[in-house]
């Protein structure tokens, strides 16, 4: 581990080293942050939560007027056991704590007297629509002994968030609308092993079943995600708006708030629709 480690550091200090006018920028966002930045979080308005398996009813009468999606979200294992306030207030004070932790002046609604008189960049952050869906992932366990091909499928419980957020800026038109989704699944382990006795192939698996607790810890982590996301959009766009004259920008990043450091930019949000 210690030899990957140095390994990695050793690779971002090549990489970087040049001093790129695209890292002097972002180290540019990244010092003037604190005082320069202002973000206004507006929370989300409700929870939606869904059960995404499907069902037959064919064989049972169902009233036109019945309830059929509180009868479905009824049949799931999960979801129908949270809170959604308790899941939103994770969600919301994850993200939030996070982007405080990073630099960035932070207002809520109820503050927007202030955040309207605040002299720095400001930008209007709202979680616009949230979603939480439970549904079955048929997990394929496959392999081939002595030329023989074994398969089963296993049923693994999954949960998935999406998320949908506009973000506008507070002094311009511009604005933009964001998408992310992340997940948590049953763990599941397996091996086929050779009987010693009747020299059949024996499948052996373990499944460490989602509890409640970790769907609540997907709130927590996908709150620090996304305001990591955050950071990184706001710093690569200030490199592209910053850089040479008729030149365009060819490294972006992400930034690590733990270890305060640059690495190459990988994933972020999913940019649905785009007004200026």
């Amino acid at each position: 581990m210690k030899i990957r480690l140095g390994f990695r550091l050793l690779f971002l200090y090549i990489l970087f080293s040049s001093c790129s006018m695209e890292r002097k920028l972002a180290m540019e966002f990244i010092r003037q942050k604190e005082t320069k930045t202002a973000v206004l979080v507006v929370p989300p308005f409700s929870l939606e939560m869904y059960n995404n398996n499907e069902y037959n009813f064919d064989s049972v009468y169902i009233p036109a007027n019945f309830p059929l999606d509180s009868a479905l979200f009824q049949q799931t294992k999960l979801i129908k056991q949270i809170s959604d306030s308790v899941f939103l207030e994770k969600y919301l004070n994850a993200y939030i704590n996070s982007l405080q932790k990073i630099g960035f002046q932070v207002y809520l609604p109820n503050e927007v007297d202030t955040f309207l008189k605040v002299a720095a960049s400001a930008y209007v952050f709202k979680f616009a629509q949230i979603e939480l869906r439970e549904e079955i992932y048929p997990y394929a366990a496959e392999e081939e002994i002595n030329g023989k091909e074994f398969n089963k499928i296993f049923n693994l419980n999954l949960v998935s968030l999406d998320s949908w957020f506009e973000f506008e800026a507070r002094d311009t038109a511009w604005r933009k609308v964001f998408y992310a989704e992340n997940a948590v699944m049953d763990e599941f382990s397996g091996d086929f092993l050779t009987d010693n006795k009747t020299g059949n192939p024996v499948y052996y698996y373990s499944v460490d079943s989602l509890s409640v607790k970790e769907v609540y810890q997907l709130a927590e982590d996908v709150g620090n995600i996304y305001a990591e996301y955050f950071t990184d959009y706001l710093m690569n766009n200030y490199i592209e708006q910053h850089f040479r004259k008729n030149k365009k920008a060819t490294l972006f990043f992400h930034y690590d708030s733990e270890l305060k450091m640059l690495f190459p930019f990988k994933e972020g949000f999913e940019e649905i629709s785009l007004s200026k």
